[in-house]
């Protein structure tokens, strides 16, 4: 859509201010969910540490601390190369993230099989990897860290390097002892499955507010956007407003003067059409500006409102051939739109034109629940970088992207300055649908709007 501009950077100031918002979240894996739970590891380990110089300075016993000493010891190197390891990385992954956890899980096992196992009061310390799964990782995941830990919590029942600082029960004898030992087993086992099952189902809800709020949030750009690109447009028709009126006073001075030829007559009286047409562009503009803000829509049929636009764009563009072809079958769905949707339309419809080619054709196709109004061109096609900056979300067509847009229109003769594109698919989103652009086979290049039937966007 060519806005009245010799600098476009005003309106890129507009794109750029919708960007994709960060991913990051408390509720999936990151690098500072990762920092916070080796900050977690670390205080356990100080923990342990304490218990072995404990035994160091009090019992004076070394007998059973080598294995003690080399899972702290390997586990604190393993903390300090993932610390590091993070202060460098841009991203973390679920796998990445669950390794983490199954260090933690293997490395305490490690650390609990030589210092008395299921004895060991630290043993509940598996909750920890499992809570945290939990709250950040995919379910699946979550399940695998729990059969670890319950796992390896059920082999230290049995497979133990004798501690006695923490057997406490071996003086009441082994049935008791082992009947204590079951018990804390058992405890774990339950704590272990709540908190699988809630803290995991939790969290997905959480997941899912936090993506319907980033929508709404989303919506609100684009819709932010829209009513400043609404607003500019008003505030240009009454600005234009005043010169037209001028202009369309002179030429009619000029039509009263006898001494002026035939065809100067018929010169002035084109130019008095043209000045007529503007005028009547930049009314239906501030309208459709008015009607935007106030979000007013009608309803009209698919096929009806497809031809409505394109022969109101044909009147524009005489010298292009656009053929409209009705591809669905059955009764013909309806359609809920405000004005931005048939400016949205002609923007492709200019855009098509604009690539040079002769002829465009419209087809018109719907299913049960959408309607597609496909625009085909016989152009050059459009460069890969567009496709991959269409596809990379709502937000994703960038300044960059449309500049370089821009820049082949004006190699091949267009004058638009490629926010079109940009505000066609913004107007797309908010009524519901999508817009896809592709290069077609053979040859030149079709853009897709889709929209759902009924009108049930925003």
């Amino acid at each position: 859509m060519p806005l009245p501009s010799d600098d476009p950077s005003r309106y890129n100031a507009m794109v750029e201010t919708s960007r994709p918002l960060a991913t990051d979240s408390a509720y999936s894996p990151s690098l500072a969910n990762l920092r916070s739970l080796l900050a977690i590891r670390a205080i356990a380990l100080l923990g342990q540490a304490g218990v072995l110089a404990y035994v160091l300075t009090v019992s004076k016993t070394t007998a059973s601390l080598r294995g003690m000493a080399a899972s702290l010891v390997i586990l604190a190197l393993l903390t300090v190369a993932s610390l590091w390891w993070s202060t460098r990385a841009r991203d973390v992954s679920n796998l990445q993230f669950l390794a983490q956890l199954m260090v933690d899980v293997i490395g305490w096992s490690a650390l609990m099989y030589y210092s008395g196992g299921a004895d060991n009061p630290f043993i509940s310390y598996y909750i920890v990897p499992l809570v945290v799964a939990a709250a950040v990782l995919p379910w699946r995941y979550t399940w695998l860290v729990a059969a670890a830990s319950v796992g390896a919590y059920s082999l230290l029942l049995y497979f133990r390097v004798p501690f006695p600082l923490f057997s406490p029960h071996a003086a009441m004898g082994h049935a008791q002892g082992s009947i204590h030992s079951l018990g804390m087993w058992f405890n774990f086992l339950f704590s272990a499955g709540l908190i699988t099952f809630f803290v995991v189902r939790m969290a997905a809800v959480l997941r899912e507010q936090e993506v319907r709020e980033m929508e709404r949030r989303e919506d609100r750009l684009r819709h932010d956007q829209i009513l400043a690109v609404a607003s500019l447009a008003a505030g240009t028709a009454h600005e234009l407003g005043t010169p037209l009126a001028t202009m369309t006073l002179l030429v009619e001075e000029l039509q009263q003067d006898e001494s002026l030829g035939r065809q100067a007559r018929e010169d002035i009286e084109l130019l008095r059409q043209q000045l007529l047409q503007c005028r009547g562009t930049l009314a239906e503009l501030s309208d459709t500006a008015e009607l935007s803000a106030a979000g007013a829509r009608q309803v009209r049929a698919t096929d009806r409102f497809t031809r409505t636009v394109v022969e109101h764009w044909s009147a524009r563009r005489p010298r292009v051939s656009c053929r409209v072809i009705i591809a669905g079958t059955g009764p013909v769905p309806m359609i809920a739109f405000d004005q931005t949707l048939p400016q949205a339309l002609e923007n492709l419809l200019n855009n098509a034109a604009d690539t040079g080619s002769e002829s465009i054709e419209v087809t018109v196709n719907w299913t049960g629940k959408t309607v597609q109004i496909a625009i085909r061109d016989h152009g050059p096609g459009v460069q890969e970088s567009l496709l991959r900056s269409l596809g990379a979300g709502s937000d994703g067509l960038g300044t960059a992207a449309l500049t370089e847009h821009r820049a082949a229109l004006q190699n091949r003769g267009g004058t638009g300055l490629g926010i079109g594109l940009l505000l066609a698919r913004a107007t797309a989103e908010r009524h519901g649908g999508q817009l896809q652009l592709a290069n077609a086979p053979g040859g030149g290049a079709i853009a897709t709007l889709t929209l759902p039937v009924g009108g049930e966007g925003a």
